[in-house]
């Protein structure tokens, strides 16, 4: 006998209007999650500025989120006001921030373009022009350039099975090598000369790669996971955790490949289940995409992701435990940052969240009128975040409180490297110092159109086949 929740569920996708509209709260409203298990955290186990040192120990942005760990927190003296130092144009929507690294800041457009320029003063080293929807941000690790792509550009033409990725000369963007498995959305990451990136064919069907970047080059292991893989993978000591769009996270032996844990903050019970794959069936075309896209953040010895569902929670990274979760206003599509033992996350509903990164308690929270979907960036006691209302707000990070809105953004917000902040607009990328004499920057037009940006590009015909 079908028990009194399936039941009621079942109810409400065969009644009539109104008796749908009353039982709608059980599949939107309702969250079936799993208890919290109280465990240990680790307040010193791979902090933030740990995380970055073992990355980046020379000043270096070089791959999404700062390290391997995606932790979006570099230490620095920058706080507003600023000046401009330059503007580096893109030619199409940027979606994901830009690797600064080895003299090189390398970016990729929606339009399929990777763009490097020169980081003292964003002289434009080279384009290369792929033809290839980029939604992802490069890794550059020893003079090359590691980026993915996913179907044709403009990235709104849906997405078949000839995605991959492709790596460049940072010297000249002259295209080295190219791998194809599959779509990558996922923005690879470099530890110990071994590249780590996720691709999908389908939303059943992905692997994680770990790939030998040392000759011979060779694929060391890759693990297959029955769902869509968008998100990043994260690694902190030998564990690497992936997030997928089933709502379980997968902790992996980073050496080996071999699967550690599987987890997930929901109930696997098949009445949550079933509610949980109505809800992604009405509102995602699919019995199963509402759960990560978000790439997950390491620290404190605790993995810490948010669904489009909109629950965003914490497991533990040895075991996969669930220590806590916590639903907030609208879906989550940014990885978050921590600092200071608090983490930062932003929603479709325009709201951004201080939360405690040992129980999930609210510590702040802040309005910006605009949907976040891309990931925050601390820095000097101050955390960055773009919405899609093309603003990007600069907040204490222990307050909440406003210090200072540029007019450009949408996505991730800032790179920082050295005394410099990168921050990214829709169609291009800006550099930023502390204003320490004459005017401050500030910029409330809107942004040269993508058209003249494509034009001082100077496009070149090059496509990447295959």
């Amino acid at each position: 006998m079908p028990t009194r929740r399936r039941l009621l569920v079942l109810a409400a996708l065969a009644a009539p209007l109104p008796l749908a509209a009353g039982l709608g709260w059980l599949v939107f409203g309702f969250v079936p999650l799993r208890a919290a298990v109280v465990g240990p955290f680790a307040a010193s186990a791979q902090t933030p500025a740990q995380a970055h040192r073992a990355a980046a120990p020379a000043p270096a942005w070089p791959m999404f989120g700062a390290s391997p760990a995606r932790t979006r927190f570099v230490p620095s003296d920058l706080r507003p006001p600023f000046r401009l130092v330059y503007t580096i144009p893109g030619g199409g929507l940027i979606e994901m921030p830009p690797a600064v690294a080895e003299g090189r800041l390398v970016f990729g457009t929606h339009e399929g373009d990777v763009v490097a320029a020169r980081a003292s003063d964003g002289a434009l080293a080279w384009v290369r022009r792929l033809g290839r929807c980029i939604a992802s941000s490069p890794a550059v690790h020893a003079g090359v350039v590691y980026i993915g792509w996913s179907g044709a550009a403009s990235c709104v033409r849906g997405k078949d099975e000839r995605g991959g990725l492709v790596a460049l000369s940072l010297a000249t963007g002259e295209v080295l090598w190219r791998f194809n498995p599959g779509n990558v959305e996922s923005s690879p990451a470099v530890a110990g000369g071994v590249l780590y990136f996720a691709a999908f064919r389908s939303r059943s069907e992905s692997r994680v790669f770990a790939l030998r970047l040392r000759p011979p080059r060779r694929v060391l292991w890759s693990y297959p996971i029955a769902s869509k893989v968008a998100s990043s993978p994260s690694l902190a000591g030998r564990t690497l955790v992936v997030s997928a769009y089933d709502r379980y996270l997968y902790g992996l032996d980073a050496r080996s490949g071999a699967l550690r844990w599987r987890t997930t903050a929901f109930s696997s019970d098949d009445e949550a289940q079933l509610l949980l794959g109505v809800r992604s069936l009405v509102t995602r075309r699919s019995w199963r995409e509402g759960g990560f896209y978000a790439t997950p953040t390491v620290g404190y010895r605790r993995v810490y992701a948010g669904v489009i569902d909109g629950v965003f929670s914490a497991f533990d990274v040895r075991t996969g435990a669930h220590r806590w979760s916590r639903k907030l206003e609208g879906s989550i599509y940014g990885s978050a940052a921590l600092w200071k033992e608090k983490v930062y996350v932003g929603t479709t509903e325009g709201v951004f969240y201080a939360l405690s990164a040992r129980d999930g308690s609210v510590v702040w929270r802040r309005d910006l009128g605009g949907a976040v979907l891309g990931s925050p960036t601390v820095t000097n006691g101050r955390v960055w975040i773009a919405t899609t209302a093309r603003r990007t707000y600069v907040l204490d990070a222990r307050t909440g409180e406003v210090e200072w809105v540029f007019g450009d953004g949408r996505y991730s917000p800032l790179v920082v490297v050295g005394d410099r902040a990168y921050v990214v607009g829709k169609g291009r990328v800006y550099a930023l110092e502390n204003a320490r004499r004459g005017p401050a920057f500030s910029r409330s037009s809107r942004p040269a159109s993508d058209r003249d940006d494509r034009r001082a590009l100077g496009w070149r015909p090059e496509r990447l086949t295959g």
